[in-house]
């Protein structure tokens, strides 16, 4: 039981998307020709499918607790709607809900592609900088910490220490890390003295001693 109650929380956010498109086949399908539920039921189709699809190729992101909230906005969105299309003849708040389902799930959307486009490198960079910051901890714990599931944390620490992101190894479901190397390299550095003789010429005029090089003698200025 634990374990479907598990694969629901994790896939919320893809049940959410789904359900928002049959919210909005249901708008169109019961709309009687009325634009007014066609348009926004069309939309709604429109939105579930490309939400559904975003949120299965984005797992760190809709499996996260930030992801279960948007799904949790689009479910609640899609059961007032669908609530309020099939109540609208019976209750007078049939007609607002009707308005209100739509709304809700607009919100979700509009908030949905900003947390797409942050929310897998904030997730991966979060898992990984806690996992290297213990010796060793269960993906378990790791879940607990990030929020995101026990999965998609697994997924991350693996594919981190196969990119050399990650200094460790994983032990059934924990992850440990590999102690620092103690090796230390010491370079000997060789100073080598040279000695250097200075050639000294006497000059023929006046017999005074001048480097080798020099044209012209220190003391008279004659040629050398």
């Amino acid at each position: 039981m634990s374990d479907i109650l598990e694969v629901l929380k994790n896939r919320l956010f893809l049940i959410a998307c789904l359900l928002t498109a049959i919210a909005g086949f249901i708008f169109v399908t019961l709309s009687d020709g009325e634009a007014m539920f066609i348009i926004p039921g069309a939309i709604m189709v429109v939105l579930g499918f490309v939400l559904l699809i975003s949120g299965y190729i984005t797992p760190i992101v809709s499996q996260s607790k930030t992801g279960m909230a948007i799904g949790a906005f689009l479910l609640l969105g899609s059961i007032i709607g669908i609530a309020g299309i099939f109540t609208v003849n019976v209750l007078d708040a049939g007609f607002m809900m009707i308005i209100a389902g739509p709304v809700i799930i607009a919100l979700g959307c509009l908030a949905w592609p900003c947390i797409c486009c942050q929310g897998s490198k904030a997730i991966r960079s979060q898992v990984i900088g806690i996992a290297s910051a213990h010796d060793q901890i269960s993906m378990v714990e790791l879940s607990n910490i990030t929020g995101a599931s026990v999965k998609l944390v697994s997924e991350i620490v693996y594919d981190a220490i196969g990119k050399r992101e990650l200094s460790g190894r994983m032990e059934g479901g924990t992850f440990v890390r590999s102690a620092p190397s103690t090796t230390t390299y010491s370079a000997a550095s060789t100073t080598r003295e040279r000695e250097i003789v200075k050639v000294l010429v006497i000059c023929p005029y006046c017999g005074a001693k001048t480097e080798q090089g020099i044209g012209k003698c220190q003391n008279c200025q004659a040629d050398l």
